[in-house]
């Protein structure tokens, strides 16, 4: 590990309510040898991985509220994710011809009413790329007059042989080295590399994957300059968790743990500073959480209705 590289994990330990960016910015001065770079600030949207793998309209977000709690004193980012890592050596791997089946859940706020929906996801997801997925999705309520929602039904994905294997539905063929899988993130997106990197890696966090490669993910995710740990996380099921974050323009992204299993709960985004106009700090902006996930031998038929998807 080079110097840039411990002193990134050294300040992923210090609360979030201690301001030490005027130390980093002397240190980096004598460590680089000139003026500290600011980056410009860009904020990416966090969205399920299976939302952008499948189409627009099936947007993986949720709209919560609540106030805010200051963080601690924590342990290490990068030794959760690494027993999160060390806990997908007992997953099974899906063989060839295998489907990985999910069922995720998501709570949104109606525009700007007091509503609420919970969308219930499930997707069947083949490992090859020439086969074909299905997307099941239900709401639990019903549009009110003028109001627009994601709608009800199935969406068959794929084939998706051609796609590159960071945009296909199951991750099979993502390295599982994590310093080759973090040059991949850098890749991807606009902004700062920083950036960059943490958003396709949230982007991919929920996406079904052989064990080797989630764990490389898990262990990329803890070398992102700016990831913190918080205890206070909860998801969309209301499982509380320990937090990966990362916060940027008023805005923290959360990738949520089970604080004993280690397990990959789901993500929360939170409004950090005042002047948002979707609330004060504290307000939960995004929720999502995956239930469940099994290896199958077959997906269910599609019905007749079904729509076609992109990969």
């Amino acid at each position: 590990m080079d110097e840039l590289k411990l002193v990134e994990r050294l300040r992923s330990e210090v609360p979030e309510d201690i301001d030490v960016t005027g130390a980093e910015r002397q240190w980096r001065r004598r460590a680089l040898g000139g003026a500290a770079r600011r980056q410009v600030p860009w904020r990416p949207i966090l969205v399920s991985g299976l939302a952008t793998a499948t189409c627009g309209g099936v947007l993986a977000v949720a709209v919560l509220s609540g106030r805010d709690t200051p963080a601690r004193p924590m342990g290490n980012v990068a030794a959760v994710l690494t027993q999160a890592a060390d806990q997908t050596a007992h997953d099974p791997t899906p063989g060839p011809g295998q489907i990985v089946y999910q069922e995720t859940v998501d709570r949104r706020r109606v525009g700007g009413t007091g509503r609420w929906y919970r969308i219930r996801t499930e997707t069947w997801l083949p490992v090859e790329g020439a086969a074909t997925g299905l997307v099941r999705q239900r709401n639990s309520i019903r549009p009110g007059p003028g109001e627009q929602l994601p709608p009800d039904g199935e969406i068959t994905l794929g084939p998706c042989p051609a796609a590159p294997p960071i945009e296909r539905p199951y991750l099979g063929g993502l390295p599982a080295d994590p310093d080759a899988l973090l040059r991949l993130l850098a890749g991807e997106g606009e902004g700062p590399r920083g950036e960059r990197m943490w958003s396709a890696a949230s982007d991919l966090i929920d996406r079904p994957a052989p064990p080797r490669v989630r764990a490389a993910l898990y262990r990329a995710i803890a070398e992102i300059p700016g990831v913190r740990l918080r205890t206070d996380a909860v998801d969309a099921a209301g499982r509380p968790g320990v937090a990966i974050t990362r916060t940027q323009d008023g805005v923290r992204d959360e990738l949520i743990f089970d604080r004993t299993t280690h397990r990959f709960l789901g993500t929360r985004t939170v409004i950090t500073e005042s002047g948002n106009p979707l609330g004060a700090p504290g307000t939960v902006t995004a929720s999502s959480a995956l239930l469940r996930t099994a290896i199958v031998d077959h997906a269910p038929t599609p019905g007749p209705n079904a729509e076609p998807g992109n990969c």
